[in-house]
């Protein structure tokens, strides 16, 4: 995500984006000047706009970056046959496990979607809609099999599980006390935690 490849070219438009979700997370896209942008990368200003376009293209750039690799990642989990609580385990850590490896993206993502130009706004929301639905996806395919409960409102449910997910970017820190390598139980943990509000529950029998 936000890596260059490659060429050189591909290298320099990377580590352009890199530091640009750095400054955007530390400064906000506000408080970032494309010169910043420019000095942090070790690039001068004719090179940077050989790469994008504006700051504003950079922001989308980032936008768009998180929101496919999401999709890519979801949709491969909706296509699998698995069950839908492994399933449901498996969008829990996606959600975990970019957070951790791309934390300035994915701040860029949650926190700058304001800043974003009203075409940009719109091609990204769809991004963001088609993420909701394959999340969705997973939680009606337990409702159906008779996995989750039956009750469940799945737009509340999605919610509350990508609200818990999402919030990591707030709280989590490679050098704080949650390690890189901690994030698989964390995930765990979460995903436990999801599941005991969704499964769906056997039916008592009633005594005579």
């Amino acid at each position: 995500m936000a890596k260059g490849v490659g060429s050189h070219e591909d290298d320099s438009k990377g580590r352009i984006l890199t530091v640009a979700a750095e400054l955007f997370m530390e400064h906000g896209f506000g408080g970032t000047s494309v010169r910043e942008i420019g000095e942090r990368a070790g690039v001068g200003q004719s090179s940077l706009y050989h790469h994008v376009r504006s700051k504003g293209h950079l922001l989308q750039l980032l936008h768009q970056s998180v929101a496919q690799e999401l999709i890519a990642k979801l949709e491969s989990v909706t296509s699998s046959d698995r069950s839908a609580v492994d399933q449901l385990r498996e969008v829990v850590q996606i959600f975990l496990t970019t957070v951790a490896s791309h934390q300035s993206q994915v701040t860029v993502y949650l926190r700058e979607y304001p800043a974003l130009s009203p075409d940009a706004k719109e091609e990204i929301q769809r991004d963001r809609d088609r993420s909701d639905a394959l999340v969705d996806t997973v939680i009606q395919r337990g409702i159906d099999t008779g996995e989750f409960r039956a009750d469940l409102d799945v737009q509340l449910t999605r919610l509350a599980l990508l609200g818990m997910c999402n919030w990591s970017y707030e709280w989590y820190r490679p050098s704080g006390p949650r390690k890189v390598g901690e994030i698989g139980e964390i995930s765990d943990y979460f995903a436990d935690f999801v599941l005991q509000g969704v499964l769906a529950r056997p039916r008592r029998r009633s005594r005579h």
